[in-house]
C-alpha cells in the first residue's frame, strides 16, 4: 500500500512572509500538526509545526511577526509511492510525526502522520485476520524468532489445539516438523512439499517475508483438505508439461543432443543471469568459454547453447583431461591413410572434423598441453586445418565451446595456458554459479532429477518435506553432480513413493568424510581439488575399487574418472 492511499489531502500551506496572526486560523482548518511553507511557485521550502507556534505564544510575541525565522528549511518530506513500511522507517528515524506528501515538481499534495500509518496497520491486520479465518488451509504467521503471531481455526483443527495455546509461542519447540526457522534462516521459499502431519498427507508451504533482503517473518501454510482435487489438478499439469517435455526432446535429438537451455533448473537471478547470457552466446559463431566449479553443469549448458544455435550439425564433446597426450592431436585432428605405423586402415576422422557445421565442446581445456594448444590456436585463427598425414585442407564451420574448472587466468600467469589461446576462447564468457551460491533453486533442481531418474525407472512421487529442509542445510560441495549422486542413492534405499529424511542420512556423513581444511589451503582451487579427489576415493571405497560402478555412483563417464585418478595420483 502506497501513502498515497492514506495521505491527508484537505490540508492547508502558508508562505513564510504570513503573520502568526494569519497563520493561526490555518491550523485551527486542519488536524495536521504542520503546514508546509511553499514559495510563489507553490514548492515545498520548509514546514511550521504547531509545537512551534505553540512556543512562540509563551513569549508573548506580536501576531504581526513573520514565521520566516521560525520554519524549519529542512524539512522531512516524502513521496505518493512510498509504501507504508518505508515511511514509517523514514519517520521514526527522523523522530517526527507528521510529514509532507510532494510530487515531482515539490509541490505538496498531501500530509501523512504516524497516527495514520498507525491506523492502517491495524486496518490491515484486521483485514488480514479474517482473510487468515475463512482461509481452507492451517496458516500462520511468524515473525523473525519463529514465534507465532497469528494463526487460524484451520491450523488449530489440524493440531487439535486453541489459538492461546501457540500464540506467541515458538515453532521450534512446538511444531519442530515444519522446520520454520530454517526458512527464516535461508531466506528460501518452500512449495508443497508433502509431509504426514498428525497422521494427515499434508503439503506444507513457507514463504518468508523480507525487508531489506533480510528474512524478518514468514508464513507457513499446510494444506491437508481437497488433496485428491489438487492431486487431478497436478495430474493434468504433468500431462501437459510431459508434451511440453517431448517436443524438446525432439529438438534435441535433431541436434544430437540430450538437454535444452529449458532443462537447466532454476529462477534464480544467478541462473536466470547465465541463462539469458548463453542464449545471447548462441546466436553468433563466436568462441565460448564456460567457467564453473565441478559438477555445475557446464556440459548441459554447452549442449543447450548448441541445441538454441543455427548449427544443424553434430555436437561433439572431447574431454581434454580424458585423452592421452599422444592421441590428442590424432583425436582432434584426425588422419589420413597410413599417417603413421599402427594407423587405422582408410584413415580416421578428427572431432573437428565430426563437429563440422555443429559444435566442438573442449571439456577440461585447462589441461590440454602447450603443444596443443598452439595448433588448436592456428585453428581458430585460419579456420581451417589438415589431417594428420594429408594434403587436404578442411575448412572449418564449427561453433567451438570451451570449459574448465579451473582457474584460467591463473594458468595464464604461471605460463600453463597460452595468453592467445585464452583470448581467443575469452569472447563470450559464461561464469556458472555453485549450488551453494543459488540454493534457493534447490527444489526445482531435485523436481529435475527425479524427473530424468523417473524416466529412467525409477517411481518418485517426490521429497518430502523433512527431505527438502535437511537437503538445504548441506553446502553441496560437489554442486548438482553430488545432489544428483545423493538422490539417486535415496532413490533406491526409499520404501514409498517419496524419498524421506532417513533415505538421505549418508549426507552429514559424506560431509564429514570429505574434510575441508581452509586454513591449511593456499586456494579454493586447492579446496576444490581436495574435495574432488576424496569424493572419488569415497566413490571407489564403497565400490570396492570397481571403476565402472564408481563412475556411475558419481554420475560421470570411466574415462573421465581414470583421468582423475591419474590427475590425483589415485591408485
Amino acid at each position: 500500500m502506497f501513502i498515497s492511499d492514506l495521505m491527508t489531502t484537505n490540508f492547508k500551506s502558508c508562505t513564510k512572509e504570513q503573520t502568526l496572526n494569519e497563520i493561526l486560523p490555518l491550523f485551527t482548518q486542519t488536524q495536521s500538526n504542520i503546514l508546509p511553507v511553499v514559495d510563489n511557485n507553490h514548492k515545498l521550502i520548509g514546514i511550521i509545526t504547531k509545537n512551534k507556534i505553540f512556543q512562540l505564544l509563551t513569549t508573548q510575541p506580536s501576531f504581526d511577526m513573520t514565521i520566516e525565522h521560525y520554519c524549519n528549511d529542512r524539512p522531512i518530506f516524502l513521496r505518493p509511492t512510498n509504501d507504508i513500511d518505508e515511511t514509517r522507517a523514514i519517520l521514526l528515524k527522523h523522530n517526527v510525526g507528521h510529514a509532507p506528501v510532494v510530487n515531482e515538481d515539490m509541490i505538496p499534495i498531501g500530509v501523512i502522520s504516524t497516527e495514520q500509518l498507525l491506523f492502517s496497520y491495524n486496518v490491515v491486520y484486521s483485514q488480514l485476520s479474517s482473510i487468515l479465518e475463512i482461509a481452507y488451509d492451517a496458516i500462520i504467521l511468524v515473525n523473525q524468532k519463529a514465534e507465532i503471531t497469528m494463526v487460524n481455526k484451520g491450523f488449530t483443527d489440524l493440531f487439535g489445539l486453541n489459538s492461546k495455546d501457540v500464540l506467541g509461542k515458538s515453532t521450534t519447540d512446538l511444531f519442530p516438523e515444519l522446520e520454520v526457522e530454517n526458512v527464516i534462516k535461508s531466506g528460501i521459499s518452500i512449495h508443497n512439499t508433502p509431509q504426514v502431519i498428525e497422521g494427515q498427507h499434508s503439503l506444507i508451504s513457507i514463504l518468508p517475508i523480507k525487508e531489506n533482503g533480510e528474512s524478518v517473518s514468514a508464513i507457513c501454510k499446510v494444506t491437508y483438505r481437497g488433496l485428491t482435487h489438487l492431486h487431478e489438478a497436478l495430474t493434468k499439469v504433468k500431462k501437459l508439461e510431459k508434451q511440453l517435455s517431448d517436443y524438446k526432446n525432439e529438438i534435441s535429438e535433431m541436434k544430437g543432443t540430450k538437454y535444452t537451455l529449458f532443462d537447466i533448473a532454476g529462477e534464480s537471478e544467478a541462473i536466470q543471469k547465465v541463462k539469458h547470457e548463453a542464449t545471447l552466446a548462441s546466436k553468433s559463431m563466436s568462441t565460448i568459454l564456460i567457467i564453473g566449479e565441478s559438477g555445475t553443469g557446464k556440459e548441459l549448458f554447452a549442449q543447450g547453447i548448441h541445441t538454441a544455435s543455427k548449427q544443424h550439425g553434430s555436437f561433439v564433446q572431447v574431454n581434454c583431461a580424458a585423452i592421452p597426450p599422444e592421441l590428442l592431436e590424432s583425436e582432434f585432428f584426425g588422419y589420413a591413410d597410413g599417417a603413421f605405423t599402427g594407423a587405422k586402415k582408410g584413415g580416421k576422422k578428427g572431432k573437428f572434423e565430426l563437429a563440422q557445421n555443429g559444435t566442438i565442446f573442449l571439456d577440461e581445456i585447462g589441461d590440454m598441453s602447450l603443444t596443443l594448444q598452439t595448433k588448436i590456436l592456428r585453428v581458430l585463427q585460419e579456420k581451417e586445418f589438415q589431417p594428420i598425414g594429408s594434403s587436404k585442407t578442411i575448412h572449418l564451420n564449427t561453433k567451438i565451446i570451451a570449459a574448465t574448472n579451473q582457474n584460467i587466468e591463473k594458468l595464464v600467469a604461471d605460463g600453463k595456458f597460452r595468453e592467445d589461446l585464452y583470448y581467443r576462447l575469452n569472447i563470450m564468457r559464461l561464469n556458472i554459479p555453485p549450488l551453494r551460491e543459488r540454493m534457493e533453486d534447490l527444489p526445482d533442481i531435485i523436481q529435475a532429477i527425479i524427473k530424468r531418474l523417473n524416466q529412467s525407472g525409477f517411481y518418485i512421487r517426490g521429497v518430502t518435506h523433512s527431505a527438502l529442509t535437511k537437503m538445504l542445510k548441506h553446502s553441496w560441495p560437489g554442486n548438482i553432480r553430488e545432489l544428483q549422486n545423493v538422490i539417486e542413492r535415496a532413490a533406491n534405499l526409499k520404501s514409498g513413493d517419496y524419498i524421506d529424511a532417513d533415505n538421505i542420512a549418508d549426507i552429514n556423513t559424506l560431509t564429514k568424510e570429505v574434510d575441508i581444511h581452509p586454513r591449511t589451503t593456499s586456494t579454493y582451487k586447492d579446496m576444490l581439488d581436495t574435495t574432488e579427489k576424496d569424493l572419488i576415493i569415497l566413490a571407489l571405497k564403497e565400490a570396492k575399487g570397481n571403476k565402472t560402478k564408481a563412475s556411475q555412483l558419481l554420475g560421470i563417464s570411466r574415462p573421465w574418472l581414470y583421468a582423475k585418478m591419474k590427475k590425483y595420483h589415485i591408485e
